[in-house]
């Protein structure tokens, strides 16, 4: 009964603060706001980008880090190079199983 009370109260939390923007809603967000949400996306990307990166099974080690970081790196240049998602897509998703197979050998 404990955890569905909690459940309840986040949920209302929730609710109350979603309602408290609609209510006070204006056509324009407050100067200050408006600066910083351009650097929302990119900031919530990195959050959940970069975690899968460094530790993709939870823990940091070199050998699970380094095929994602490589294919990460090789995606990156592909896509500065040739502006082609696909290609850096493909591109990276090779150089990911590459990179995986070859420390798997070692």
């Amino acid at each position: 009964m404990r955890e569905l009370l909690i459940l309840a109260a986040i949920g209302v939390g929730t609710y109350a603060m979603r309602a408290a923007f609609l209510v006070t809603a204006r056509t324009e967000p407050p100067a200050a706001m408006a600066r910083l949400l351009p650097f929302v996306g990119p900031a919530v990307l990195a959050a959940i980008v970069l975690p899968a990166l460094l530790a993709p099974r939870g823990t940091v080690s070199v050998t699970e880090s380094l095929p994602a970081l490589a294919a990460a790196a090789v995606s990156w240049l592909l896509w500065r190079r040739t502006s082609s998602l696909p290609v850096a897509l493909f591109g990276g998703l090779g150089t990911w199983w590459l990179a995986g197979a070859l420390l798997g050998a070692l």
